[in-house]
């Protein structure tokens, strides 16, 4: 007898606390209900669904302004202008990122192009500042512009 009772109390304890869940209920002549509770003689089946109230409106900014409302035409202008911009501006540096490595290029080519010409002791000459005359390097001009040249090509070629 205390076996009945406390299986009835659970079944009462159980059956308060799923109102929220939608059920399949098939009769015993086939028909199927959708209901929280199924009648009597019928068999119940959980399809996971819930009943629970429909979700509170969108929450507001903190401009004032309704996140799920549609935008007014001002504030898509105002986004496309954004994105133009944005948009530029990411060309603008892409483009002196592309200028930036060429230029860098450039500049390890020539740097390791001297360096060879330099180990290879290939005849080189530079301008005299004073008479503007063009003087050979002779071995001590190799042994000073070898470590700047290296120097060189070990920032540009990086």
């Amino acid at each position: 007898m205390k076996i009945v009772i406390l299986i009835g109390t659970l079944l009462a304890v159980t059956s308060f606390g799923a109102p929220a869940q939608i059920l399949k209920c098939i009769g015993k002549d086939g028909k199927i209900e959708f209901a929280t509770s199924c009648p009597a003689g019928s068999k119940q089946q959980d399809t996971g669904v819930g009943s629970k109230p429909a979700a509170a409106p969108a929450a507001v900014q903190g401009d004032g302004k309704d996140k799920g409302a549609p935008k007014s035409l001002v504030d898509r202008d105002v986004d496309f202008r954004k994105r133009q911009t944005d948009q530029k501006d990411a060309e603008a540096k892409a483009a002196q990122t592309a200028t930036e490595t060429a230029d860098r290029k450039r500049a390890c080519d020539s740097a390791q192009s001297n360096l060879m010409a330099l180990k290879n002791r290939q005849r080189m000459s530079r301008t005299d500042p004073k008479t503007g005359e063009r003087v050979f390097y002779d071995e001590a001009d190799y042994q000073r512009e070898l470590p700047v040249t290296e120097r060189l090509a070990a920032e540009n070629c990086k």
